[in-house]
């Protein structure tokens, strides 16, 4: 009986071009609030409500943005760089492992390496998106205050704790995925 891949095929191709253009969002709009901060945006929705549309970098308000000379929000925006950068190869690696779903390619070893590979920059790229606050926060209060008030702020919430525990739990799925694919090729040699 042959299977039908159009569905997974099809969801495949979607998710694909959904993350890569979250991300591809995401991305715009670092750089864009680094390099162009922007005031909030006001207005009304059909006379029924308010609104207000406000693009804040994390920490980091549109007024303390605006002040801040253009060597210090490209500064800014270098210290995010290498978590966009892991995050990014790790959209390509699951771009990768979603083309191949689409070719109805599944638990091949290219596969599960493109998913491990996912996985693990997925983990340390949301590491480095919440260490890059601090890290910015004290090299910023270097530059401004010197070393005499120099602060170590950390500010993680519980979301970015249940990030963390759930890039953690796509780790351990790519690991499982990898030992479950390298016993079935050890078996397969067995037959």
């Amino acid at each position: 009986m042959k299977k039908n891949q159009s569905g997974p095929a099809i969801l495949s191709r979607r998710v694909r071009l959904g993350v890569t253009s979250f991300f591809l969002l995401y991305l715009l709009l670092t750089v864009w609030g680094w390099l162009a901060p922007a005031p909030a945006a006001h207005g009304t929705v059909g006379g029924a409500g308010m609104y207000e549309l406000v693009l804040q970098l994390q920490g980091q308000p549109f007024a303390s943005l605006a002040a801040m000379p253009w060597w210090q929000r490209a500064l800014g925006l270098a210290l995010a760089l290498p978590a966009l950068l892991v995050l990014g190869d790790a959209v390509r690696q699951l771009a990768r492992v979603l083309r191949q779903f689409e070719q109805g390619v599944y638990f091949t070893p290219e596969v599960t390496a493109y998913f491990r590979r996912f996985a693990s920059g997925l983990l340390l790229g949301t590491f480095l998106t919440l260490l890059e606050p601090t890290v910015r926060g004290m090299l910023f209060g270097l530059l401004e205050e010197g070393t005499s008030q120099l602060r170590l702020v950390i500010d993680i919430t519980g979301g970015d704790l249940w990030t963390l525990l759930l890039c953690t739990v796509f780790l351990a799925l790519a690991h499982i995925l990898h030992e479950g694919q390298r016993l079935a090729d050890e078996n397969s040699g067995f037959i």
